[in-house]
């Protein structure tokens, strides 16, 4: 019994290594290399990737994210939806647990999201989230560079950025305490001490890196994007979003191995990114 438990336990951490090798052999397109224009835009929108490799069949959707319901992108989303039948859609962002009343009111409350959650509760299928857990992707930045330079990436892109365009109604200091800190972070388990809790710790770190005081009206989202050069944080973004598609990619290669027809519906940036790697991950099924 215990050799049993002892082969057990090397074959899971196999596994998991094996897992975890195969992930860093993806093939990803580097952000300063995808075709987007300088506003970021799709080449087209939906941008849409068909691959079958015998009994199986992957569409991958790329989109801009929108909740105009009368954006022809939703129309291309369905006509793939029906084309492929699929048997379980990956979507980005968290699980999708909101039900829906028509296509509309998806569309209206949560855009794309919205639309992939409607049409597979019509069809009787699982959504499930491709999105790699954010206490992962924290420490595996915080691997790659540091944790304050981690921090200063979360805080920017997960909560000032949405403050600055309307998301909160409250202060700065209530939000960031509420919603970023015990709202974000403690409930994803993100482990940070008493003194990175607190604001000020933000925009010391800010100044650090930047050479000025954090100021909401002078902080510059292009810092933040996959796309420059111009700062530091370029760089910190792009290995974020290596890291998520490399997960979004394990994710696709796991659902393959259980159904015949994925749907992957995600940011356009994101898909992309992972595009070379798509056919590879097919012609292992």
């Amino acid at each position: 019994m215990r050799l049993t438990k002892r082969f057990f336990a090397f074959l899971l951490v196999f596994c998991l290594c094996l897992n975890s090798a195969i992930g860093q052999q993806y093939k990803l397109l580097s952000y300063l290399d995808i075709k987007v224009d300088s506003n970021g835009n799709l080449p087209r929108n939906p941008y849409i990737i068909n691959i079958k490799n015998h009994h199986k069949q992957l569409i991958v959707i790329g989109t801009q994210h929108t909740r105009d319901t009368l954006n022809p992108m939703f129309t291309g989303i369905e006509n793939a939806f029906i084309t492929l039948r699929p048997q379980v859609v990956i979507n980005e962002g968290p699980n999708l647990s909101k039900a829906y009343t028509s296509r509309s009111q998806a569309i209206a409350t949560d855009g794309e999201l919205g639309l992939e959650k409607f049409l597979a509760d019509e069809a009787g299928i699982k959504t499930i989230t491709g999105d790699e857990p954010d206490k992962q992707e924290f420490e595996e930045l915080t691997a790659a560079f540091s944790e304050e330079e981690a921090f200063v990436f979360f805080a920017s892109e997960r909560f000032i950025f949405p403050f600055v365009f309307g998301q909160y109604k409250g202060t700065l200091e209530n939000e960031y305490a509420n919603n970023f800190i015990k709202g974000y972070l403690e409930k994803e388990n993100i482990s940070i001490t008493p003194k990175q809790k607190q604001l000020s710790y933000y925009k010391v770190a800010y100044r650090k890196y930047f050479h000025q005081d954090f100021n909401l009206h002078t902080i510059d989202q292009h810092n933040f994007t996959p796309f420059g050069r111009s700062s530091h944080f370029n760089e910190v973004t792009r290995k974020s979003k290596e890291l998520r598609d490399r997960y979004l990619l394990k994710q696709i290669a796991a659902q393959l191995k259980i159904h015949d027809r994925v749907l992957v519906i995600y940011g356009g940036w994101h898909v992309l990114a992972i595009e070379p790697t798509l056919s590879q991950i097919m012609q292992l099924q």
